[in-house]
This record gives C-alpha cells, sequence and structure tokens, in this order.
C-alpha cells in the first residue's frame, strides 16, 4: 500500500492500533511497528537509588526497554514520584497563573492526539537531558504530516517530565522564553512542546494538546 510508514516504533503499538492517513491515499495505513528508537537503555536517568515504597528490581527493569508505555506502566508500581531518590526537589518556583494541576499524566494521552492530528512518527527517544533543575526523564518524538513515509520530520513534540510542581513552571517559562516558534503547555508534571520546519503543522499540535482537560497554555 502507497505511502506506509517506513519508520515506526514499538511504543506506538503499545498504545494500541494506531493508523495515519498516507499523503495521497483516501485510506488509512497501519504502522509496522518493527524498530525501536528508545536510546540508552542505561544512560543515567532513573538509575540510582529508589524511593522507598518502590520496588528497586521492578524499576530498574524496566529501564531496560524505557519507552511512553513502560513509562505509563511505571505509575501502576507504587513507586512514589520522582521514582528515584537521587533526584534532588528542592529549588524551582512556582507559579499560581500556570493553572495545571501537577499530577500524573499518561504519555499516551498525548500520542493518541497525533492519530487525531494525522502525524506520522518517524521516531522516538528517551532525551538525553542531564537530571539536574528537577528533571526526572522525558521522550521526544519526530513527526510529519500525513506520513514518514520519506523519512524527514518536519514537527518535534518534546515531553519533559519534572520532580515538583516548582521545578516544573520554572522549566516551563524558560522554555517558552527560549529563541525559535515553539509552543509550551504544562499538564500534569510535564513540559510539552511543540516545533519544527512545518510551524503550521506544530502549532495545530500544540493547540490539541492544549485544549487536553487540565493543561495551561505558558507564554513567554
Amino acid at each position: 500500500m502507497a505511502g506506509v510508514v517506513t519508520s515506526c516504533l514499538v511504543a506506538a503499538a503499545m498504545f494500541g492500533v494506531w493508523a495515519w492517513r498516507s499523503a495521497g491515499d483516501e485510506g488509512y495505513t497501519a504502522m509496522d511497528h518493527t524498530d525501536h528508537s528508545s536510546s540508552g537503555a542505561h544512560d543515567g536517568h532513573l538509575d540510582g537509588g529508589a524511593l522507598e515504597g518502590c520496588d528497586a528490581d521492578a524499576m530498574h527493569a524496566s529501564m531496560m526497554m524505557f519507552d511512553p508505555f513502560v513509562a505509563d506502566g511505571l505509575q501502576e508500581s507504587g513507586c512514589p514520584w520522582p521514582y528515584s531518590a537521587d533526584i534532588v526537589v528542592s529549588g524551582g518556583t512556582v507559579d499560581p497563573a500556570i493553572a495545571a494541576v501537577f499530577e500524573p499524566r499518561r504519555y499516551a494521552e498525548v500520542f493518541d492526539l497525533l492519530a487525531v492530528d494525522r502525524l506520522g512518527m518517524c521516531s522516538v527517544s528517551r532525551l538525553p537531558d542531564p537530571e539536574v533543575d528537577g528533571f526526572v526523564f522525558g521522550f521526544g518524538g519526530q513527526l510529519h504530516p500525513g506520513s514518514c513515509a520519506d523519512g524527514v520530520a518536519t514537527v518535534q513534540l518534546h515531553i519533559r517530565e519534572y520532580a515538583t510542581r516548582a521545578w516544573r513552571d520554572t522549566a516551563a517559562h524558560a522554555a517558552a522564553d527560549s529563541d525559535g516558534a515553539i509552543d509550551v503547555v504544562a499538564l500534569g508534571r510535564s513540559v510539552i512542546t511543540t516545533s519544527g520546519d512545518d510551524s503550521s503543522a506544530s502549532a495545530a499540535l500544540g493547540d490539541s494538546i492544549a485544549a487536553l482537560a487540565g493543561a495551561a497554555v505558558v507564554s513567554a
């Protein structure tokens, strides 16, 4: 079938049967999920000591194939946030104007929007940000409207989770103040940004994320 997405991920398959409209195709083309592009099984994220009440063995086992699906499952593990005792939670500044409750939210909520907005996923990877200033972990998605058959991503989606509301709010303002056309949304424990060469598709995805219940747009 023309326009079948050729670069795709196991993580998306685990969220459910996802399909994208191919360019020039009136139907939908299911992704053949064969490539998992999550980076680094042991790159430092959450490899420290587990917080009391957390099953350390289960937590470390999950790090071997850490992706958005596993991150959602980890919420059910009983581990208190931010899971690792090595994450420094002090610091940051709460902004009461960011009216997004600091609470667990599933990555599936955001990734499900890609099908709604007809965005093909070229790749997804764990963000390499250092565990400083309250950052716990996050994922980046490389996207393209219609499909990723040509392998060129024109929209970037980044989701970063923070240890506390104070750090989330601080990071949200830092993202909003950064250079480039970036839409910034606070959702649960996360700061979500969309950007890319296709500013129209990036803005549309940002609007969809901002429309989720409990989300808050952050302006510079």
